[in-house]
Order: structure tokens, then C-alpha cells, then sequence
């Protein structure tokens, strides 16, 4: 039995399945794949994103975590974008003026980044750790380990 909750994400399709407690949502993309595992034990989101990303798929994710916290209020995030190709910087405005607040209400207060090796994938997440700031602490990491560490110590 699952001790927690197993999300994927996509863009263009839904398929909700539900097993061993645990619920499923998978949205179809034919470049990304992101995944949302909810650790109520550890009282994080993990959210891994896998493909070629851009900021439609940014804004997708974080539409569905919103209705997710409001459900189990979670106050951390783990993102990892170790996996990622692509450029979501155009959704930071978006992210910061329309989501932030809704997930800061919603109870929101960690998030750790693991960043993608793709250079692209850096100066967004530093700008987004600046705009995110003093609302939601944001701490960025190359390696999953360490980011988890951190989390789990706030």
C-alpha cells in the first residue's frame, strides 16, 4: 500500500485511475511527462518533470498543484527539473503575480528547485527564486539529495 498520492501531468489529455489508495491523473503530452507525488509523512509535494518543457506545461503543473493544496495544505514543495530541456521563463510573471499568492493562502511556505544541467533551465529558476522571496523560501540545488535534505530540515 502507497503512502502516498501519484500524480502525472501533461497537456493534452486526462486518464484518473485509482489504485492501492492512491490516486492517479495523467495528462498526455508528446514531449514532457511531469509527475506529482504527494509524501503526507513528510509534508512535501514532489513534483519530477522528464522531457522538453516549456511554459504552457509550467502553468498546467502549477494550475494542478493549486487545486491539489487546497485538498492537503502542504507547506513544501520539491520541483525537480533534472530531467528538462526547454525554456519556461515566459511563465515567471504568471507565477509569481497569479499563482504565488493562491499557493502562499493556500499554505505553501518551501520550495526546493533541483535545476536541469540545460543552461537554459538556470536563469529562469534564479528569477523565479528572487520574485518568489520573502513570500515562499526558495533554495536551488543541482543535486536531488541535498534539495531533499534541505526540505525536509525546514
Amino acid at each position: 500500500m502507497r503512502d502516498y498520492y501519484y500524480y502525472k501531468i501533461g497537456v493534452s489529455a486526462v486518464v484518473k485511475t485509482q489504485r492501492f489508495m492512491a490516486a492517479t491523473w495523467e495528462i498526455k503530452n508528446l514531449h514532457a511527462q511531469i509527475r506529482i507525488e504527494h509524501y503526507p509523512h513528510k509534508d512535501f509535494f514532489y513534483i519530477k518533470w522528464c522531457g522538453h518543457i516549456n511554459s504552457e506545461d509550467t502553468i498546467a503543473v502549477a494550475k494542478k498543484y493549486l487545486e491539489l493544496q487546497q485538498s492537503f495544505h502542504c507547506p513544501k514543495i520539491l520541483n525537480d527539473k533534472s530531467d528538462v530541456t526547454g525554456d519556461w521563463a515566459e511563465a515567471n510573471d504568471w507565477l509569481e503575480y497569479e499563482w504565488l499568492p493562491l499557493a502562499v493562502a493556500a499554505g505553501l511556505r518551501y520550495f526546493s528547485m533541483v535545476v536541469s544541467r540545460d543552461l537554459h533551465d538556470l536563469a529562469p529558476a534564479q528569477d523565479l527564486q528572487k520574485r518568489f522571496s520573502p513570500d515562499c523560501e526558495v533554495k536551488l540545488f543541482r543535486d536531488l539529495t541535498q534539495a531533499k535534505e534541505w526540505l525536509e530540515s525546514v
